[in-house]
């Protein structure tokens, strides 16, 4: 269940390319965006995710303010309780994440998370402790809402910059373009996979789906557990609305 908890704690694990601009002058497509996932494993029905993003203020000043919600049901609750709260605010002029908070129970364990992005010092304070940022801009989950902006067209891996418990560094692999199924429709996609050396961090047996536009909202997604594989399917979305679902060709 240890997979589980990073599985749920840190979807979609991606950072910017550092050959990448983070400066994101024009509001993104994903604003006033909510996606709501079912997740099985085994096949079995095993709780739900959601991700939102908006606007907000913070410190007086607006910003992009991104949000993860995942919750075991009835059934898996009963081996693992899973509520996860993940927020992010992220400066809306250059995408620089300012401050990430984690709340979660999992299991027996309570435990909540603070980091503080300071760019003057160039240093990220995590629960009163300072850490080199680095060149790391972004935090866990403001990473998946950065890479849909990215372009995803090349054949080479993306080597990407992230700031969990310390720096670390996602190859992330355009594997091929799918067509997938979900409860929300039927969608052409684009096949990735983050990897990552580190044990912490979410990249390993990862595969994610985004759909082919230039929304890239992730559809679907897979990871290998040792209790079995954990699929996430796309089963609703408000506003702004989904891309348009396709029939499946014969």
């Amino acid at each position: 269940m240890r997979r589980l908890r990073h599985i749920l704690s840190f979807l979609f694990f991606f950072l910017p390319a550092l050959a990448f601009s983070q400066a994101k002058p024009e509001a993104p497509l994903f604003l006033g965006e909510k996606l709501v996932y079912a997740m099985t494993i085994l096949g079995i029905a095993g709780g739900e995710l959601t991700l939102s993003a908006g606007t907000a203020e913070l410190a007086g000043k607006p910003v992009y303010k991104f949000e993860l919600s995942a919750l075991s049901n009835d059934f898996l609750s009963k081996f693992f309780l899973v509520r996860e709260y993940l927020v992010s605010w992220v400066d809306p002029a250059t995408f620089r994440s300012l401050r990430f908070e984690k709340h979660a129970v999992e299991g027996r364990k309570v435990r909540d998370e603070l980091t503080e992005f300071d760019y003057e010092r160039g240093i990220a304070r995590q629960d009163g402790k300072s850490r080199p940022l680095l060149d790391a801009t972004l935090d866990t989950l403001s990473s998946v809402y950065f890479v849909r902006t990215v372009d995803l067209s090349g054949t080479k891996p993306i080597e990407l910059r992230v700031m969990s418990r310390e720096v670390d560094t996602l190859h992330v692999d355009v594997q091929a373009k799918e067509e997938i199924r979900t409860p929300a429709g039927v969608f052409q996609t684009i096949r990735v996979e983050p990897k990552s050396e580190a044990t912490h961090l979410l990249g390993k047996n990862l595969v994610l789906w985004l759909t082919d536009d230039e929304r890239r909202v992730p559809v679907q997604l897979k990871s290998k557990l040792k209790v079995g594989t954990l699929v996430g399917k796309l089963k609703s979305g408000a506003q702004p609305s989904l891309p348009t679902a396709v029939e499946s060709q014969p």
